[in-house]
C-alpha cells in the first residue's frame, strides 16, 4: 500500500467519523429542544386553553386571515378600474 492511499484511507474515516458526530449532534438537539417545547407549561397551558393545534394560527381565528375566499375569482377590469379610481381620488382629497 502506497503512502497516497493510506492517507486516502485514514482522511476518509476521519471524515466519515466527523459527519457522524455531527447527525448525532443535530439529532440531540431537535430531541431536547422538542422535548424542552412539550414540557414548557406557558405553550403548553395556552394551547390546552385555546384548544388549538395549530402552531402557525396566531391570532386563533382559523386559516381566514391567511388565504383568500376565492384566490381564482377574477374581477372585472371594470371593477379593477372603479376602485383604482376612488383610491386615487381619496389620496388626491388627502393631498
Amino acid at each position: 500500500m502506497s503512502n497516497i492511499t493510506g492517507m486516502f484511507i485514514i482522511g476518509f474515516v476521519i471524515f466519515v467519523g466527523y459527519i457522524y458526530a455531527l447527525l448525532k449532534a443535530i439529532m440531540w438537539g431537535h430531541k431536547s429542544q422538542e422535548e424542552e417545547r412539550l414540557n414548557d407549561p406557558e405553550l403548553r397551558n395556552y394551547y390546552s386553553r385555546h384548544g388549538m393545534p395549530d402552531h402557525v394560527d396566531y391570532d386563533g381565528m382559523g386559516n381566514y386571515g391567511r388565504f383568500p375566499s376565492n384566490p381564482y375569482e377574477k374581477k372585472s377590469n371594470a371593477k379593477v378600474l372603479r376602485e383604482k379610481t376612488k383610491r386615487n381620488k381619496v389620496k388626491s382629497r388627502q393631498i
